[in-house]
């Protein structure tokens, strides 16, 4: 959709956010009630109104049980965070495990504190410029340009950018199909 308009990309995030949630079978107080966001809030989404965070997309997907990528498509509605640190999506594989790849950049000093992810999923990060420090509770990697650290994602988590700024290629690996 290379030349969609802001309002089509909104409007297409919009019924991605409607179709999950009415796929499983939740009101928007539900959602709200699963997501922590207001009620208010997911429903001027759902009608492509508003410009979502970064965390607000995150815990979206969460709530309805998606990937980042899933949930976004290819309609990814620009979003920002308030804190200097901007997230692209750059490439989604449903392979046997489902990996999500994106592009972060922060701002001189810029942090980021993520939830936790469903058990299993791990993070993979490749430091692209700046020195970027990637914690969780129990280990913490100061990485610079070219190096690289992966991680268990399924407790909060935090990247914080050094004196200089930092970019970074995210990779979010979500676990295989469960033996039956």
């Amino acid at each position: 959709m290379d030349n969609a308009t802001p309002q089509d990309l909104h409007r297409q995030f919009a019924q991605r956010i409607k179709a999950f949630r009415t796929e499983r079978g939740l009101t928007l107080v539900g959602l709200a009630a699963l997501t922590g966001i207001g009620k208010s809030t997911l429903s001027n989404l759902e009608r492509g109104e508003g410009n979502p965070t970064i965390e607000t997309i995150w815990q979206l997907a969460q709530g309805l049980q998606v990937g980042y990528g899933e949930l976004v498509g290819s309609a990814a509605p620009q979003a920002s965070a308030a804190a200097g640190v901007s997230v692209v999506l750059v490439d989604r594989e449903d392979a046997e495990r489902k990996i999500e790849t994106f592009r972060m950049h922060f701002d001189a000093g810029a942090c980021r504190q993520a939830d936790g992810h469903a058990a299993g999923v791990s993070e993979h990060v490749l430091a692209l410029r700046g020195t970027l420090t990637v914690a969780t509770p129990t280990e913490r990697a100061v990485l610079q340009a070219g190096q690289a650290c992966t991680f268990v994602a399924d407790r909060a988590h935090r990247y914080e950018a050094g004196s200089a700024g930092a970019a970074a290629l995210v990779s979010v690996v979500y676990p295989g199909p469960q033996p039956t």
